[in-house]
């Protein structure tokens, strides 16, 4: 539409020129017919220069370019995708002049992976995931290490939480990130040999504090609602994704929380449980821990282990990969 407008354009203003030129030249005014034709070609160029430097400064302010895009509707290949280039949704890919909107990281990296392009994070503040990155064949990140022990035995997650934040730049410590986890209070009941007690999906289970009271552990989500609180808009949460996702942030700098076991290896199912919770049935095992990943070669996995007070203690990549996937790539 508006290109044919410039055409209507440039067609009016030459009809115009050469009219006017041809009218003064029969009366004899070659001088003035001269100025006339200049003055209304330059008009002419100054109108349409105008034009496109209007449409530059469009082009260059592309949010509010793709903020103009106000239609919303679902992708049958991705029915949880909302397509909106006026969304809130935190992930975005860019595909021509479409914008994605998708709610987790996971569905967006799918996406992106598809079509080749990018992931961006809360309206392309930065990029969180290249199509085209190249890993790095090692790196090892200086972060803090911080003990559960003595006074968490059961504190590996937020202690694990504390190194994170404690490497961001946030002085906060592993009691009072204690404190404020969301906490599911369920008392433990045990019927026969069924087990009514909290959900880790849902906050922290038992108590945290003695060993010998009944007790358990918390799960990705509460824990990186409480990561938000201390860093807004900066915390991402990948669960559900293949382990190469945590060696892309740990590559641009950023160590990655995570649920694994003691034993760093895939466990057998004798040493799971599953119990019944207020929000449904979960399967769970004693020897769920959590650590604080900090770099990789070709073999190894590096992290700070909370329990065993270990920086940068190593475990062959294989296995640890074996073990998260088996709590569920959180």
């Amino acid at each position: 539409m508006e290109v044919l407008f410039f055409i209507l354009s440039y067609i009016v203003f030459l009809v115009l020129a050469v009219t006017a030129l041809s009218r003064l030249i029969k009366k004899g005014i070659l001088k003035q017919g001269l100025f006339v034709f200049s003055f209304l070609i330059l008009a002419m160029f100054t109108f349409l220069l105008y034009l496109n430097i209007q449409e530059e400064w469009v082009d260059l302010d592309f949010t509010s370019k793709i903020n103009s895009f106000k239609e919303v509707y679902s992708n049958s290949q991705h029915p949880s995708q909302i397509v909106s280039n006026d969304s809130n949704l935190p992930f975005i890919v860019h595909e021509n002049d479409i914008t994605r909107g998708f709610e987790s990281y996971k569905e967006a990296v799918i996406y992106a992976q598809e079509i080749q392009s990018n992931v961006y994070f809360l309206n392309d503040s930065h990029i969180v995931w290249r199509y085209d990155f190249q890993l790095p064949l090692s790196i090892l990140l200086d972060a803090p290490l911080i003990s559960q022990l003595p006074e968490l035995p059961r504190g590996c997650e937020v202690t694990s939480l504390a190194m994170f934040l404690n490497y961001a730049g946030v002085n906060v410590n592993k009691m009072v990130l204690a404190d404020e986890v969301k906490k599911d209070s369920t008392p433990y009941q045990k019927k026969g040999d069924q087990v009514f007690f909290g959900n880790p999906y849902d906050g922290f289970v038992g108590d945290m504090y003695n060993i010998n009271n009944p007790g358990y552990g918390v799960y990705h989500g509460p824990i990186k609602e409480l990561a938000e609180f201390y860093l807004p808009n900066r915390v991402i949460d990948i669960t559900g994704t293949d382990f190469q996702h945590i060696l892309y942030h740990v590559s641009n700098g950023n160590p990655v929380w995570i649920i694994s076991n003691v034993t760093f290896s895939k466990l057998p199912e004798n040493l799971f449980e599953t119990w019944d919770t207020p929000s449904g049935s979960v399967k769970i095992t004693y020897k769920e821990h959590s650590v604080l990943v900090t770099g990789f070669d070709d073999d190894y996995v590096y992290f700070n282990d909370p329990l065993a007070n270990v920086k940068n203690r190593k475990i062959p990549q294989r296995d640890f990969v074996e073990a998260w996937e088996q709590m569920g790539k959180q």
